[in-house]
């Protein structure tokens, strides 16, 4: 395993491994992004633009906010393709201030298997993605994959599904 991580460090990438006893061992690799291109799904909330990687997008549903703010209520859950979907309102979990629209959509994406929806201002469509690596400053921000620059110049975040849903299931537990 020493030498994976010298290899790897010496890429600019990282090696890290969280052990719980009786649960298992976690080992994560982060190698640096230099230019690689996705397919991912460009979205809005207020006027932040972020991508949501393609592969993982299941579908897009609309929701009125007044029908969200009932669900939520209860619970953040609603109904799709006859199942149970919990969802995640990102301006809330990104802290994003600004007006909510009176119609919102959620991605729902698949994520281990399992679906979950993130709610966002306004869908505007699949794009190919450049990602560029982040630099130093957002190292410690782990919900973001990369950045890319848009066509007009405006630069859009790159989720990463997966430590997005850790750290808003942390947020979760810590209320």
């Amino acid at each position: 395993m020493d030498v994976v991580k010298r290899h790897i460090e010496s890429l600019g990438g990282m090696v890290s491994i969280e052990s719980s006893q009786g649960k298992g061992t976690t080992v994560t690799l982060r190698i640096p992004l230099t230019l690689a291109i996705i397919d991912g799904l460009l979205v809005r909330i207020g006027r932040e633009n972020f991508v949501i990687p393609l592969s993982a997008v299941d579908g897009c549903i609309e929701i009125a906010s007044v029908e969200r703010s009932n669900l939520e209520k209860h619970r953040a859950m609603l109904s799709y393709r006859n199942m149970i979907l919990p969802f995640i309102t990102l301006r809330t979990v990104l802290d994003i201030e600004g007006e909510v629209p009176d119609i919102e959509q959620i991605v729902v994406v698949t994520l281990m298997e399992k679906r979950i929806g993130f709610v966002v201002d306004q869908v505007i469509g699949d794009n190919q993605t450049v990602i560029k690596p982040l630099g130093p400053l957002f190292k410690n921000v782990p919900i973001f994959s990369g950045a890319s620059i848009l066509g007009d110049g405006s630069i859009a975040l790159i989720i990463d599904i997966p430590r997005l849903c850790q750290y808003s299931q942390k947020m979760e537990e810590a209320k």
